[in-house]
């Protein structure tokens, strides 16, 4: 990978301009990675909703994948697919439909999640029953332990599922070198939104979200050692200015989801924004505030994304006793899960962050036809509102079918936060 080995953190403008070549990454082919994968003959189970057990899956000696949505691939299929899909099912089966996917052992659907992710598996099992569809089941209350224990029996029937479909076992030790692996990786990813907090300029928005990426798609040694050297490289930055324990406890006060001792300076007067929203892509976000902005991504100081924060954010799984208990636990501790119940602690955690990062404006990504998504939107605008930062709605399909006009929002937005333009 070119990007092993070279630090991405720019800590003056020699770095900075070096590294504008981290502005490439827009929406790149999201298949290029599961065609290497296939090359090398690995098992690998592609999966859509972020909160998967990727632990247990590389476990059982199998390569977990995100699927990403291909902006290259255009069709609805009306015929299969009903007004429950949202734009994000509906690209992943267009994509099927037109032949790719194929280098797939497998794939995980969430189910009790959403309606759309749930009846997409079915309408996948019926129209390509050569596929191998396995069904996580998630628990519609909030986290407690009823909900723990119906996890963790789920988490149980998938492992069984995926012994019997692939013929192996799951592994102790192999769990042990799975749970290492990811926890390296969480870890690492924390510290470079932790530090981007003080200093955005530290790091690419749209990098830390390619690099987040390429560990989700492929997990490995190679995709956590980048990511590893980024944020020790951004560590030692900070560290040399005095703010790494500042940085240190804004990590630990994002997973325990309190911030109330932590006070932060901020010395650029760029705006500061926070992302919000459901299943979208950081990466297409960032290529958005790319193109619509003098800024760059460096206005992007915090996403709330499914994909991003959220995935990044999950507790490390803690082997004590019954694996699939700790499995559980760590899933459903991640931030802002489970999505059924919780819209009010949800409400008061985001501003919360608002008002102690420091926030200038909020965007409420929209997900086309994402039921979720809108309806929770109008509840963030006016958490938003109530604690004094302004927002902007964005609908956004994973194609960006309408980009320039999105770019202008964008662009319309920030300049109201500077006072109009400069």
């Amino acid at each position: 990978m070119s990007d092993v080995g070279r630090s991405p953190v720019r800590a003056d403008t020699r770095q900075r301009a070096e590294f504008q070549l981290s502005q490439r990454v827009v929406v790149g082919d999201p298949g290029q990675r599961l065609r290497e994968l296939s090359a090398s003959e690995e098992t690998v189970i592609g999966y859509v909703y972020p909160h998967t057990p990727i632990e247990l899956l590389l476990a059982h000696g199998i390569t977990p994948s995100l699927v990403g949505t291909n902006p290259n691939v255009q069709g609805g299929f009306e015929a299969s697919l009903q007004t429950f899909s949202c734009s994000l099912t509906r690209n992943l089966f267009s994509q099927r439909a037109s032949g790719g996917l194929l280098s797939l052992s497998g794939l995980l659907f969430a189910s009790n999640t959403c309606d759309s992710l749930h009846n997409v598996a079915d309408v996948w099992r019926h129209r390509f029953p050569e596929d191998k569809i396995f069904i996580l089941t998630y628990p519609a209350a909030r986290f407690d332990e009823d909900s723990v224990r119906f996890f963790a029996e789920e988490l149980r029937i998938l492992s069984e599922s995926l012994k019997n479909a692939y013929g192996r076992p799951l592994s102790n030790d192999s769990l042990l070198t799975a749970v290492s692996l990811v926890s390296d990786f969480r870890n690492a990813a924390q510290t470079l939104y932790s530090c981007r907090l003080l200093d955005p300029s530290l790091v690419s928005y749209c990098e830390v979200a390619r690099m987040v990426r390429d560990f989700l798609v492929a997990p490995n040694t190679d995709t956590v050692r980048q990511i590893v050297e980024s944020a020790g490289a951004a560590s030692r930055i900070l560290g040399e200015r005095g703010q790494l324990t500042t940085a240190k406890s804004l990590q630990k006060g994002l997973l325990t989801g309190t911030l109330s001792d932590i006070e932060i300076v901020v010395e650029s007067n760029s705006p500061r924004i926070m992302v919000v929203g459901g299943m979208t892509e950081p990466q297409a976000i960032g290529s958005l505030f790319n193109g619509s902005t003098k800024f760059g991504d460096d206005v992007i100081v915090l996403d709330l994304l499914s994909l991003g924060f959220k995935m990044v954010f999950t507790p490390p799984v803690k082997l004590e006793g019954d694996p699939f208990v700790a499995i559980a636990r760590s899933i459903l501790g991640a931030p802002s899960e489970p999505t059924q119940e919780g819209l009010p602690a949800r409400l008061e955690f985001l501003k919360h962050l608002l008002s102690r990062l420091i926030i200038r404006g909020l965007v409420v990504c929209e997900q086309s036809f994402c039921d979720p998504d809108q309806f929770e939107a109008p509840s963030l605008v006016n958490a938003a509102s109530e604690v004094g930062v302004p927002s902007v709605r964005l609908p956004i399909d994973p194609e960006l079918s309408d980009r320039a006009r999105l770019e202008g929002r964008i662009q319309s937005f920030l300049e109201t936060l500077e006072g109009g333009p400069k």
